[in-house]
């Protein structure tokens, strides 16, 4: 019903998309921004052995799950190493965003079906206050949920 047209407004201003757009499926695209270049950017390169090291060495872990991880079907590889790292005193558990996915919840339910326990999955609004005692975070397909140029660039394809 009409109910679900609400939610489908709310869930677009969150994700500051424009509603039609969402809708029609981009008949109604923003032009892509172009913003003051400041320069090059720092890049810093990683590999996997890098990261393993990382979360083994760490106390705290937070894992953002996005829709790159849904298209890639990690989950499953998600909730292993979540099962690994908290056998191994490494506490781990993920911070979803409200609307990370496709639609609200699906973040928690593809996670669930992966076998991570609900305690594990948190909302971004509960990890965000311990984020300064949080030694690693991974974001895994979540560009769109963590990369401030989402909120801050009128207009950004993000």
């Amino acid at each position: 019903g009409f109910s679900g047209a609400i939610l489908t407004k709310i869930m677009c201003d969150a994700m500051n998309r424009d509603i039609f757009n969402v809708l029609f499926g981009g008949l109604n695209n923003a032009p892509v921004v172009q913003g003051q270049d400041t320069g090059p950017k720092e890049h810093t390169e990683t590999s996997v052995p890098a990261v393993a090291e990382l979360i083994a060495n760490s106390r705290e872990v937070l894992v953002v799950p996005g829709y790159g991880m849904a298209m890639a079907r990690a989950q499953t590889a998600m909730g292993e190493l979540a099962s690994i790292c908290r056998s191994n005193k490494i506490n781990l558990k993920f911070g979803v965003h409200p609307v990370a996915g496709r639609m609200p919840g699906q973040m928690n339910v593809l996670l669930a079906e992966a076998g991570v326990p609900h305690e594990w999955v948190l909302e971004m609004d509960e990890v965000n206050p311990d984020m300064e005692n949080t030694d690693v975070v991974l974001v895994v397909g979540a560009n769109d949920v963590v990369n401030s140029a989402a909120q801050e660039l009128e207009g950004c394809a993000i």
